[in-house]
């Protein structure tokens, strides 16, 4: 789908992808490409950027252990001032729980010993609004927007 200025309501992007490191950077780069006409909105799109980045790459990580042709699917439009994004993919299910709002880890530490993991799903919680995860026929498909106007 070619990129449409995303201050525009409708779809903005809609692409398949093997589930691969090298190409959720591609995807990443494609949103990127979007560019807004209003240099206002610039902040809600880093914002959309982080959130993706965090959801495909844990797509890759988690899910597609074990999962020789794993494939995502990513859907972004834009409706009264928001972003909805939608991913589906062929891996392994979400594990339960982690669409409950996430926590900060603990940070009161020594730097050497702060946790490697644990940010991402907070800061996912923190910037979108209306998480949805479903699992069926063998697909994961999450959905979740963020406002970006």
């Amino acid at each position: 789908m070619a990129a449409t200025p995303c201050c525009a309501d409708g779809p903005l992007l809609r692409r398949r992808f093997r589930g691969t490191s090298e190409e959720v950077r591609s995807q990443l780069r494609a949103v990127e490409a979007l560019g807004c006409a209003d240099p206002t909105e610039t902040e809600g799109m880093d914002d959309v950027l982080i959130v993706l980045a965090e959801v495909l790459n844990n797509i890759v990580e988690h899910a597609f252990t074990g999962v020789p042709d794993g494939w995502i699917e990513c859907r972004i439009s834009r409706l009264n001032g928001a972003i909805s994004i939608e991913t589906w993919d062929n891996g392994t299910p979400l594990p339960p729980g982690l669409l409950s709002m996430g926590s900060m880890p603990d940070i009161a530490t020594d730097v050497a010993d702060l946790p490697e993991s644990g940010f991402g799903w907070f800061i996912v919680h923190s910037l979108t609004d209306d998480m949805m995860y479903e699992r069926a026929n063998g697909h994961n498909r999450l959905s979740f927007s963020l406002q970006i106007a």
